[in-house]
């Protein structure tokens, strides 16, 4: 069993690294292909976003729960051709999770309650793919920036305990992977500049330092607007 600690902590080591440089060449290759086109101003859209965000920490321990969050920001679309798509995000996200048991102590019953609060800078870049004018699908990295974050724990009728999560305590950059659907021209002339995004990401990189495997994960249900030619003279 000693063996196949540090052999299980190698394999871990090496996926991680694998997935990174991956997505390192990845993005290398978008940022060559753009680069070696003609960048036109109708290819290139901008637009805004925001919605909700249902997100847990996993760990593992059976104590994490949903927690409901918000992400608002701004976006940039560059348009490949008719099928394909890059489009970068970069929100204020809220994330975090939260959970509630009850406890037997000294033949009472106390119910415990615990909420992490999460605050980053998100930063995706996600290569989409039309599958029809109605539906699409991306994937790709997150580069998030850790703003703040705090606990809030109360047991009983006791008063909340809130403490704010200490320097060096916390990884400051987190990086994940992202992937979903997304529906654009929802039928009507006056609303084809409208989309709406069902997002899923899952953390790589841990969120509390020397505490075992802690990422992020969680769902986005986002709703959109897109500025056509933003940049046309």
């Amino acid at each position: 069993m000693a063996f196949l600690i540090p052999m299980r902590n190698l394999l871990s080591i090496k996926r991680n690294t694998f997935i990174k440089r991956f997505f390192s060449l990845l993005i290398a290759f978008l940022v060559m292909t753009i680069s070696s086109s003609d960048i036109k101003s109708q290819d290139l859209l901008f637009g805004f976003t925001g919605g909700l965000n249902m997100n847990t920490i996993s760990t593992k321990s059976d104590d994490g729960g949903l927690k409901v969050g918000f992400n608002l920001g701004g976006l940039a679309q560059y348009k490949l051709n008719e099928e394909m798509s890059l489009i970068a995000n970069l929100k204020l996200s809220a994330k975090g999770q939260q959970y509630s048991k009850i406890i037997e102590n000294q033949n009472d019953y106390l119910k415990i309650y615990h909420s992490t609060s999460l605050y980053y800078i998100d930063f995706p870049i996600l290569f989409q793919y039309h599958i029809k004018d109605l539906l699409g699908l991306e994937i790709g990295p997150s580069f998030n920036f850790f703003l703040s974050g705090k606990d809030k724990s109360k047991i009983g009728n006791t008063t909340s305990d809130v403490r704010k999560f200490e320097k060096g305590s916390y990884n400051p950059f987190e990086f994940g992977l992202t992937f979903g659907i997304f529906t654009r021209d929802l039928g009507q002339s006056s609303f084809n500049n409208i989309f709406i995004e069902f997002r899923y990401f899952i953390g790589l990189t841990n969120v509390i330092t020397d505490y075992g495997r802690n990422v992020n994960a969680g769902a986005f249900l986002n709703i959109g607007y897109i500025i056509e030619n933003p940049l046309k003279k």
